[in-house]
């Protein structure tokens, strides 16, 4: 019943911890197992992906006032983390942790399928943009490597 919405969400943030980070301070590091979602509610972030030779190359900005979030799949699966998320200046998340939202999808089983959904639709829209870039990127060395032989 959507008229319990609000009560959930109010259970869902006494779950969460406040965590402020300072400028350039990395939140989560490529390569590491996560076991938390992280809410951005104050500044802004930098999704960077790991390249040859170490070099970090940025993907994303994300700014607090667009309500974004990143590490969400460790709430469905502790696996290693696909990018670095560093702070471009002082923030403010509200950290999920994957024990505390298990606890909360025990208890409150009627919102644990929607949530689980909008976590797979983020995590379905990002393979997507992957795989476009991905294509983007393959394209481009064709092209490039067409103009080597001509």
């Amino acid at each position: 019943d959507i008229r319990n919405l609000p009560g959930a969400i109010d259970d869902l943030a006494k779950l969460m911890k406040v965590q402020s980070y300072a400028a350039n301070e990395a939140i989560i590091k490529e390569g590491d197992v996560g076991d938390s979602a992280f809410f951005l509610i104050r500044g802004a972030v930098r999704v960077l992906k790991s390249i040859a030779g170490g070099e970090t190359f940025p993907v994303a900005l994300l700014d607090a006032k667009d309500h974004p979030f990143f590490g969400e799949a460790a709430l469905v699966a502790s696996d290693k983390r696909s990018a670095t998320i560093r702070t471009d200046q002082e923030c403010m998340c509200l950290i999920l942790e994957k024990s505390a939202f298990d606890a909360f999808c025990a208890a409150n089983p009627q919102w644990a399928l929607p949530i689980v959904l909008r976590i797979g639709k983020v995590v379905v829209e990002r393979l997507h943009k992957a795989n476009n870039d991905v294509v983007l990127l393959y394209n481009a060395l064709v092209n490039e490597a067409k103009g080597w032989s001509g």
